[in-house]
């Protein structure tokens, strides 16, 4: 199935919202036997980036029908919803029902699970460069509730790594306790670098739809065949192991950059806290350095 027109990712400019209205476009069951929905425009976040996705169901304006959501995708700038209908008698309605307006609600306990832990790993980049370790590139992160982490390019002396430990975790906290207003923002490159501190990473190139095929060349040279054991295919594998990009993310010349209260921006795609202070409280649970990468595993309060 061929589908030309991207859906509108609503949650790219409003973060917070968990309900709003779309129409449908197709319902479809796939080659794995699941079945989706594709809308016009939704505020569920699909899997990517290193984030989950949002969960939650859709029902039909008028109509008794529900779909509970399970999951969420984006292929080539659609977002495919699937689930199941709770009364499996109603799925001709939704065969039926191109064009009619369907209402969204997302899960609220998960999406602000899942922003307090993609914060966080964001927050953590920030308390890297005030402890010393500004030469630490960002690698893929992992922001999902059974161990969450972020992975460096370059190592720590082995013997620094107790103590930078303990002063991540304290600097964490005390930007935490801080708090800070956190807000996304797309912008052309230029004004997007200078709120980044000065520069974007090599991924996002000044050309509309450079960044993709780069970030995904370099990401093979570094993995070797490795990449397949991430996921199903190419797709899967890049959506997990991304940090800050999905499918969507930033288009070229005009990325989307997310900041945290007064510290440089980054580019995301995701969803995050509106206050720095929502993270609650942070642990740095371990530091690992191995084969030029340095891996740092964090887990937040409840």
């Amino acid at each position: 199935m061929e589908l030309t027109t991207p859906t509108k990712l609503e949650f790219y400019d409003q973060m917070l919202k968990l309900q709003s209205k779309a129409i449908l476009v197709h319902y479809f069951k796939g080659d794995d036997g699941r079945k989706a929905l594709i809308l016009d425009n939704t505020i569920f976040h699909p899997q990517g980036g290193g984030q989950p996705s949002d969960t939650g169901f859709i029902c039909v304006t008028d109509s008794n029908l529900r779909f509970c959501v399970q999951d969420v995708r984006s292929k080539d700038g659609v977002v495919f919803h699937y689930g199941v209908a709770e009364d499996s008698s109603m799925e001709n309605e939704l065969e039926q029902g191109k064009g009619k307006e369907v209402i969204l609600q997302v899960d609220e306990s998960r999406r602000r699970l899942n922003s307090r832990l993609h914060s966080a790993g964001h927050l953590l980049d920030v308390c890297m460069r005030n402890v010393g370790f500004g030469h630490l590139e960002p690698g893929k992160g992992y922001h999902f509730p059974d161990g969450p982490f972020v992975e460096y390019k370059g190592t720590v002396p082995l013997n620094e790594l107790q103590n930078k430990q303990r002063e991540i975790e304290i600097e964490v906290n005390a930007l935490i306790s801080k708090g800070g207003k956190v807000y996304a923002t797309v912008l052309p490159y230029r004004e997007a670098a200078e709120l980044c501190g000065g520069s974007l990473p090599d991924y996002i190139h000044p050309v509309s739809g450079g960044y993709k095929a780069y970030f995904w060349t370099t990401f093979v040279s570094n993995t070797g065949n490795d990449w397949k054991s991430h996921g199903n295919s190419e797709s899967d594998s890049f959506h997990l192991l991304t940090v800050a990009l999905f499918s969507h993310p930033v288009q070229g010349s005009n990325p989307r950059i997310i900041k945290l209260g007064d510290n440089p921006g980054c580019p995301c795609g995701g969803t995050h806290v509106s206050d720095v202070s929502e993270i609650l409280s942070m642990k740095v649970s371990q530091i690992r350095t191995k084969k030029g990468m340095t891996k740092v595993f964090y887990t937040i309060g409840t």
